[in-house]
């Protein structure tokens, strides 16, 4: 039995790395000159705007990884957790359904929502090379305080692996938390089309630990592209 627990359990941890690793949608916008990579599993919050929020609520409904799994069980179709259980009940020699055990186990309370968000702000009197200075200086600053609140910032330069043209940008993390369950954040600053942008990268700290790599695809994908009717 102990061997059919860890057989599972490294079957549930490589299938939700692949996921992962493998589900991510370009999201991309003229009008505010941007575009980057985001889960499948994040649905967009009151549309396209100056602020663009993305939500996944762990647990809360299928996502589209789940709806487009390969059918079975005569055409139904089988998320990851339905995968999960099919494993379970195959290792430990059982039916796919044992009566009302399924039904009658309690509902897991939902984790906290995760959130990406893009904000714009127009501004053309300023250039984005002094915008880009003064910023990464004052974030630098804090970085350097006896107690900071951020961390480990990044130039997003192609030396570095990033793919920035038309502007600059950096990326930085919120110093470590004690409490798992505390709001943690990753950002990135990004400047050019005569704006400036801030990515907001957002969960529990805790949930970094299995949402941190997704976020760094994300951050590799960012790019600033051509702002419609920029001049």
């Amino acid at each position: 039995m102990k061997s059919a627990v860890f057989v599972l359990s490294a079957l549930v941890l490589f299938m939700a790395s692949a996921v992962h690793a493998a589900d991510l949608k370009d999201y991309e916008t003229t009008k505010y000159g941007y575009s980057l990579k985001i889960p499948v599993e994040f649905k967009l919050e009151g549309g396209e705007d100056k602020t663009t929020t993305w939500i996944f609520q762990p647990g809360s409904a299928p996502t589209e990884a789940e709806e487009s799994a390969p059918a079975a069980d005569g055409g139904k179709k089988k998320g990851l957790g339905g995968l999960v259980k099919g494993a379970a009940a195959g290792l430990a020699g059982g039916k796919g359904k044992t009566g009302t055990a399924e039904t009658s186990a309690p509902k897991q309370e939902l984790e906290p929502a995760l959130t990406i968000y893009v904000n714009w702000v127009w501004m053309p009197d300023v250039s984005s090379a002094t915008l880009f200075d003064s910023n990464k200086k004052s974030d630098m600053q804090n970085i350097k305080s006896p107690d900071p609140d951020y961390k480990d910032l990044v130039v997003m330069d192609k030396k570095s692996g990033y793919a920035i043209e038309g502007g600059s940008a950096y990326w930085y993390k919120e110093t470590d938390k004690s409490d798992p369950n505390e709001i943690h954040r990753w950002h990135i600053k990004a400047f050019g089309n005569k704006s400036s942008y801030t990515i907001g990268l957002c969960g529990t700290y805790k949930q970094f630990e299995k949402w941190g790599p997704v976020y760094e695809q994300i951050v590799k994908s960012f790019k600033l592209i051509p702002l419609e009717g920029n001049k």
